[in-house]
């Protein structure tokens, strides 16, 4: 009886997080709502399982908990120092630790494979879901081309605000992966769907970082499993590149012209000129937009003052958490990437090609980080981020573990 009620509430589990994986791209509330069910349903389960030893059971151990565990550290030090340790507090709290949770119940599911397979479905289906409101959003405005994006940049998927590089480049490589990699036919449909549509909402985006991003993960990945995918998508994408009612090509070589960063150059400056101030533990967690007023400077670029994040979360980390917190930061990465190419080369299956795909979608998240605060802001987008992250983290080591009992 006892087991019955556990397996219950583990299934309640999965659901609750399909849930959120469906909706968060269109709400916050679903999130925090999800993450509410989810963690109430995580620590009971724990409790029926193992009673008073339960925490000891929570955090599944992924090759990276000691990375995560010491950028919590670094992070607690730059609240600490903060030049506003209460406001600071409060961004830890409400921003970072829930990151960190959200990667904990990622690498809870993760590390029963059936629980990932089915998680990886429900992404699959929420990035048609997003590509398909989002292409019907764009037709629905009465633009003739539907490579063109008319008025503007796509924006929205069924009339909601949609921040699509950023969800984009999540779901595209998980696609690209089980459009080529997967021997499952209901995957390898939905990856060629999913794909489809999303890689056209990318380009109606005309979001230069997001097709860096998932192109460069595209060509990582393949290059990884099958150096002949990887030779056909790059053919695929420098072809694209020749089509001008892609815009592709345009906006590409856009990328290599300042003057159309916008504000992100001097942001960036700003970011640099805090961490000279204070490099150790950096200003404090949030204090950035606190302090951006005292260090803007009206330029072509930035001639009108807004609170913004500094397009890039490298720098962000840079200027909040000083050297201190960026170095852990990209230990993180480090030390998943060494033992995740490590253990992807020793899979087969449904396995492999669901890690290689959640690598591609850490390394594109990566890249956009480069001119977006994707990882270390905001809501939905960032909390997808930390718990595939966490899947796949939980991956590598069950895969290890396996191999050991053979």
């Amino acid at each position: 009886m006892k087991q019955k009620i556990i397996n219950f509430l583990k299934n309640l589990l999965l659901i609750s997080l399909i849930v959120f994986i469906i909706l968060a791209p269109f709400s916050k509330k679903a999130v925090k709502i999800s993450f509410i069910v989810a963690f109430l349903l995580w620590v009971i389960i724990n409790l029926l399982e193992f009673k008073l030893s339960f925490y000891k059971h929570l955090i599944a151990k992924t090759p990276i908990n000691i990375q995560l565990l010491l950028f919590l550290f670094a992070l607690s030090l730059s609240t600490l120092f903060s030049l506003d340790p209460y406001y600071s507090h409060g961004v830890f709290f409400e921003r970072y630790l829930g990151y960190i949770l959200f990667f904990c119940l990622g690498s809870y599911l993760g590390k029963d494979m059936r629980q990932a397979t089915i998680l990886i479905g429900a992404i699959i289906f929420a990035g048609i879901l997003i590509g398909v409101g989002g292409i019907w959003d764009h037709l629905h405005l009465g633009t003739v081309n539907c490579f063109h994006p008319g008025p503007g940049r796509l924006q929205t998927s069924f009339g909601q605000s949609i921040s699509f590089p950023r969800f984009l480049v999540l779901y595209i490589p998980l696609s690209y992966s089980m459009l080529f990699f997967s021997r499952n036919k209901i995957f390898k449909i939905g990856g060629f769907i999913s794909l489809m549509v999303l890689f056209l909402c990318l380009i109606l985006n005309a979001s230069r970082g997001g097709l860096a991003a998932v192109m460069a993960a595209a060509l990582v990945v393949s290059f990884v499993k099958n150096k002949k995918v990887a030779l056909l998508s790059l053919i695929f994408f420098w072809i694209s590149f020749l089509f001008p009612a892609l815009g592709i090509k345009e906006r590409a070589l856009t990328a290599f012209n300042h003057l159309t960063w916008g504000e992100r150059v001097p942001l960036w400056d700003i970011a640099i000129r805090m961490f000279k101030d204070y490099p150790i533990f950096g200003v404090g967690l949030g204090m950035h937009k606190k302090l951006l007023q005292q260090y803007w400077e009206v330029s072509a670029l930035f001639p009108t003052f807004r609170i913004w994040h500094m397009h890039n979360t490298y720098l962000e980390i840079l200027a909040e958490a000083g050297i201190v917190g960026i170095a852990t930061f990209l230990w993180i990465f480090i030390r998943f990437f060494k033992t995740a190419f490590k253990a992807v080369k020793n899979m087969t299956g449904e396995q492999q090609a669901i890690l290689l795909g959640l690598i591609g979608s850490v390394i594109a998240a990566l890249i956009l980080a480069l001119s977006a605060s994707n990882i270390s802001a905001g809501v939905q987008e960032t909390v997808m981020f930390w718990f595939l992250l966490g899947i796949a983290a939980s991956l590598v080591l069950v895969k290890k573990e396996q191999i050991k009992t053979l």
